[in-house]
């Protein structure tokens, strides 16, 4: 079975959408199926980082000072730490089917794991600002790829859309045909 990132990469090829006004309406569907699949997943791991760098970022404020925060106060205090993180673009308005991916969770997430696993967050206190501030730029520039290639699945997504609608609009396709 092809990793989540082999089959991204297929997926975001140039060429993936490359004859799209001769494929049958099922491959049509089954490709923005696949597209949908991989945004969910990329959506879950933009979350997962997200969670993490506002971890980070609150270690961040208190560097070195004796209200740094200890783990057991990062604890109780997470949910207003990873509901108060700094703002952050709205996304283009689609709205994932699922909230988290079908996919094995450790091939998804095996990058950010290797800059910060959830085992570590608990060891930040330990670290002085240099490294947290290394940590926090890691994860900044993997959610950076993760927002373009989510990006460029909408743009997937919507032309396999768009296609859809354009065949029913011009009658090449025809509500029998989805009932079938």
């Amino acid at each position: 079975m092809p990793s989540h990132k082999d089959e991204l990469d297929r997926i975001l090829t140039s060429t993936y959408l490359a004859g799209i006004e001769a494929k049958s309406l099922a491959d049509i569907r089954s490709m923005r199926t696949e597209c949908q699949e991989a945004e969910v997943a990329l959506s879950y791991l933009r979350r997962l980082i997200q969670g993490r760098l506002d971890i980070v970022h609150a270690y961040l404020e208190h560097p070195g000072s004796d209200d740094s925060p200890d783990l057991a106060a990062l604890v109780e205090d997470l949910p207003a730490i990873l509901s108060a993180g700094p703002g952050r673009p709205a996304g283009p308005g689609h709205l994932p089917l699922l909230l988290s991916p079908d996919t094995e969770e450790s091939d998804l997430t095996a990058e950010l794991d290797a800059v910060l696993g959830a085992d570590e967050i608990g060891t930040l206190a330990e670290l002085d600002i240099d490294q947290l501030n290394s940590i926090a730029g890691q994860l900044e520039a993997i959610e950076s790829r993760v927002s373009v290639d989510r990006r460029a699945l909408h743009e997937r997504i919507d032309a396999l859309q768009a296609e859809l609608v354009d065949r029913h609009k011009t009658g090449r396709a025809s509500v029998d045909g989805l009932l079938s």
